[in-house]
C-alpha cells in the first residue's frame, strides 16, 4: 500500500479524533498531524510567526509589598526603592566580624554549593516540548516506514505503530534531557569559586554568629525572636580569595514551592554582612538596578554596595506572597584583597534541620 506521507499523517490525525482518544500522546499526535496538514495553508496566511522559546517565559506578575522590616532599625539606609534595598551600617562590631571568620576557619571551609533553581520548571517545559514536537513527529514518521510497503496494511495499523513508538522515542527523550541537566549543574558550578560553612551552634550567646542571628531576627521586627528566627537558615559564613566570583544570579526560586519545601519555602530576604574590608573589588552588584548617589564607585551604572567591616545589606528577592522578583539580580564582583561575609536567608516557614537552626538554638534567643 502507498499513500503519501502528507495524506498518511492527515489520515492518522482523523482516525485519532474519531476513535477519541483520551491519552496525552495520543492527543499530542493528533495535534501535530493536522497541523502537519494545514502548515502551507498557514504558511501563506502568517509570515511573521516565531519558534516557541525553549522555556516557557514566566508570566509577568505584579509584585507586592516585601516582608516587614524594623523600620527604625539603627543605621537602617534605604540606598533604592522598589525595590527596596538598604544598608545598616554598624551590624555588628569589629569583635563579632572577627569572631565569625576565626570559627569559621576552625570548622573549616568546603566549596561553595550552587543549586540548580527552577529545575523541575525546565524539565516539565522540555519534556512537554519534547512530546508535543519531535517525539510526536518521530511517532508519525517511524510508523509510516513501518507500514509503508506492507500492502495489507491498514489506517488503524498506522495509529498503532505511532502509539507504540511514542512511549520508547519519549523515554529516549527523558534519558537526554537527563544528560542536559547533569551537564547544566556542572557548569553552574563554575558560576561560584568561593568556600563556605555553616554556624548554627548558638550555645555562645556571645558568639559573632550568634549575635547575628539575634540582630537579624531584630530587623525582621520578630516578635518572639524565637519564631522569627526559626525561618531562618543558618547563618552562612562564605570566603572569596583573591579573583573568586559569583556570577549574576537570583536569591528566589520560580519553583520554590517544590524545589525548596524541605527548606522553609521561598526566600523572602537575604541579609549579608561584611565581615572586612575590601580595599578594591569585591563589590555587590545589582545587575538591573541603576546606581544612585550612595553608589560606592561613581563609573558604576548599576546599583553597587562596597564591602565595609560590620556593614549589612538587606535585598528582598521575593515580595511577602513569595512572587519571585526578576529585578533582584546580583553579583559578587573579585577583588583583589580576601572578602569574608555572612549571609542568613529568610524563608516563608519554618526551616527545618540540617538547613535551619534546631529548637535547642532557638531558645538561646
Amino acid at each position: 500500500m502507498y499513500v503519501p506521507m502528507r495524506d498518511v499523517i492527515f489520515r492518522i490525525a482523523v482516525l485519532i479524533l474519531l476513535i477519541g482518544s483520551q491519552t496525552k500522546c495520543a492527543e499530542s499526535l493528533a495535534h501535530n498531524a493536522i497541523a502537519a496538514s494545514q502548515y502551507q495553508k498557514e504558511l501563506r496566511h502568517d509570515t511573521s510567526s516565531r519558534h516557541t522559546r525553549l522555556y516557557a517565559a514566566y508570566p509577568t506578575q505584579r509584585l507586592g509589598s516585601h516582608i516587614d522590616i524594623n523600620n527604625n532599625f539603627p543605621g537602617l539606609e534605604r540606598v533604592h526603592s522598589n525595590p527596596d534595598v538598604f544598608i545598616i551600617k554598624d551590624f555588628l562590631g569589629d569583635a563579632e566580624c572577627s569572631d565569625i571568620i576565626q570559627r569559621a576557619k576552625e570548622k573549616t571551609l568546603d566549596r561553595s554549593p550552587v543549586a540548580y533553581a527552577g529545575w523541575t520548571n525546565d524539565v516539565k517545559d522540555l519534556l512537554e516540548l519534547a512530546a508535543k514536537g519531535p517525539v510526536s513527529w518521530l511517532s508519525l514518521i517511524i510508523a509510516w516506514l513501518q507500514v509503508k510497503d506492507d500492502p495489507d496494511a491498514s489506517q488503524l495499523s498506522l495509529v498503532t505503530h505511532a502509539l507504540q513508538n511514542f512511549p520508547v522515542l519519549l523515554l529516549a527523550a527523558v534519558a537526554l534531557i537527563s544528560a542536559y541537566t547533569k551537564i547544566r549543574i556542572d557548569g553552574l558550578k563554575e558560576l561560584r569559586t568561593s568556600s563556605s560553612t555553616t554556624l548554627d551552634d548558638l550555645s555562645d550567646s556571645s558568639s559573632g554568629h550568634a549575635v547575628f542571628v539575634r540582630k537579624a531576627a531584630e530587623l525582621f521586627d520578630g516578635k518572639p525572636l524565637k519564631k522569627e528566627a526559626s525561618h531562618f537558615e543558618a547563618p552562612t559564613v562564605i570566603r572569596y580569595e583573591s579573583g573568586q566570583v559569583l556570577a549574576p544570579h537570583f536569591d528566589a526560586n520560580q519553583a520554590a514551592e517544590v524545589e525548596d519545601a524541605n527548606r522553609g519555602g521561598q526566600t523572602l530576604a537575604t541579609l549579608i554582612v561584611y565581615l572586612n574590608d575590601v580595599d578594591k573589588g569585591g563589590l555587590t552588584r545589582f545587575g538591573k538596578l541603576p546606581a544612585t548617589n550612595t553608589t560606592s564607585d561613581p563609573r558604576e551604572k548599576n546599583l553597587t554596595v562596597k564591602p565595609k567591616k560590620g556593614e549589612a545589606l538587606l535585598f528582598f528577592p521575593a515580595d511577602r506572597n513569595s512572587r519571585f522578583d526578576e529585578m533582584m539580580e546580583h553579583e559578587g564582583c573579585p577583588a583583589d584583597d580576601e572578602k569574608w561575609i555572612a549571609r542568613i536567608w529568610r524563608h516563608t516557614s519554618r526551616v527545618p534541620q540540617p538547613f535551619g537552626l534546631s529548637e535547642k538554638n532557638l531558645s538561646t534567643l
